[in-house]
């Protein structure tokens, strides 16, 4: 997932500080909070169209139905077509886009330089992007600022407008997640590794807050890792055991452990309950939320925008709490920088939490939810969902891929004029 870099913070003395300036942010609005890159995690896994999205019928809706995968960022999405070709639209200032161009935006799908045909899974972080191919081999783009490329080159790098591979030229990728400033990563073996920045201990290795630009492994030595997010300052990860871990930044209370002392973890701390049953995790601005097996929902952290889903505006949970409704067919789910999305098992889509932009989704105006609200339109196809840090974007069975709210950078991809918009619109063909 992914968050705001005019909010990033130093590592020195950040606890109090970081408290004062939470209530600051607070009382202008600025914070409700809060890692798609948002998404689930672990990505392993003509113009202004408005889609008519009916029941489950994709008749009246035009575009091109053959996106495959797709993920939101801070402010760019890029998404892989079945041809296993990699496209990415909206802000490039930091080359994140990845078509080696001059960091000029885009407003509809612009193919990644190289035009390989072999990409399997994309994640966008803040102003970067990863990606993973066929081979298993990995590659970032976009800012280098902390490290987050992971090429092994000097803290800060320079920008790169292409893929540029990550340090080591491994083949065993598994599955990556793209956070704000650091990248984390899973080998087939079950391993897992994190690069970039660790002002508050996100890569979980141990060490005192050292940015790294390769591939670094978290602290413990475990080969069972199943999945893991990428969040603001914090990183989450879920073992093949169904147990839940959390590490980095917890002054929200967003790691879950119980504790809302702002201390943070510099390796990985499992969730209060000890839990056996976690079925996938994403980290969000600053909070998390996860699903069971049994198909229930719980969130945590800060929740003053609704985005946690209890029907409360919490200042800060630092336990899992279920969202309201005690549903049982949550089947995947997305956190944003402030806002939530999730699917169910019959197709229908839902997001809660901050609606300033209208990434929410229903037509609203700019109301924060606390509670899950149907994405506009009702359809029972949607297929995946990815949230950025103001933007949604969700795929249909169809192919067929939708973006909404904002669109300040293009990141809609639907061709427009930068509009936001709160109701799911097509991305351009």
């Amino acid at each position: 997932m992914t968050t705001r870099a005019h909010e990033r913070q130093t590592g020195q003395g950040h606890g109090l500080c970081i408290l004062l300036a939470l209530v600051v942010l607070a009382s202008a609005g600025l914070v409700g909070e809060p890692a798609e890159a948002g998404t689930t995690g672990d990505a392993g896994d003509g113009s202004n169209r408005v889609a008519a999205a009916e029941g489950s019928s994709d008749s009246a809706e035009v575009g091109t139905a053959d996106w495959r995968q797709v993920s939101a960022g801070g402010e760019h999405t890029c998404g892989i077509r079945t041809s296993g070709r990699l496209y990415c639209w909206g802000g490039d200032r930091h080359g994140q886009l990845g078509n080696g161009g001059t960091n000029a935006d885009q407003s509809t799908p612009t193919e990644v330089a190289g035009g390989a045909s072999d990409w399997a899974a994309v994640t966008a972080g803040f102003g970067f992007t990863c990606a993973r191919k066929t081979t298993g081999r990995l590659y970032c783009w976009g800012d280098d600022s902390s490290g987050q490329l992971g090429d092994g080159g000097s803290i800060p790098g320079s920008d790169q407008a292409s893929p540029i591979e990550v340090a080591g030229g491994a083949t065993d990728w598994a599955g990556v997640d793209a956070g704000t400033y650091h990248v984390c990563a899973r080998t087939t073996t079950g391993r897992l590794y994190c690069w970039g920045d660790d002002s508050y201990h996100q890569l979980g290795d141990g060490s005192t807050d050292i940015p790294r630009s390769v591939p670094t492994a978290v602290a413990g030595g475990a080969s069972n890792w199943a999945n893991v997010s990428a969040g603001s300052w914090h990183t989450c990860a879920r073992r093949t055991t169904g147990r839940l871990y959390c590490w980095g930044a917890n002054f929200t209370g967003q790691l879950g452990n119980g504790s809302q002392t702002g201390a943070d973890r510099a390796v990985p701390t499992e969730v209060a309950g000890n839990a056996t049953n976690w079925a996938a995790v994403t980290t969000g601005g600053w909070y998390t939320c996860a699903r069971k097996r049994s198909g229930r929902l719980f969130c945590w952290g800060t929740g003053g925008a609704g985005q946690l889903g209890n029907g409360g505006t919490n200042t800060y949970v630092s336990i899992p709490i279920e969202v309201a409704g005690g549903s049982t067919d949550w089947a995947t789910v997305t956190t944003g920088y402030r806002h939530t999305c999730a699917r169910r098992t019959s197709g229908r889509l839902f997001c809660w939490g901050h609606d300033g932009n209208g990434q929410l989704g229903n037509g609203g105006t700019a109301i924060n939810v606390s509670v899950p609200v149907e994405v506009a339109g009702g359809a029972t196809n949607w297929a995946t969902i990815t949230a950025g840090d103001g933007h949604t974007c969700a795929r249909r069975t169809s192919g067929r891929l939708f973006c909404w709210g904002r669109d300040g950078q293009s990141q809609l991809g639907d061709g427009g004029t930068d509009s936001p918009r709160s109701t799911p619109t097509e991305v351009a063909a």
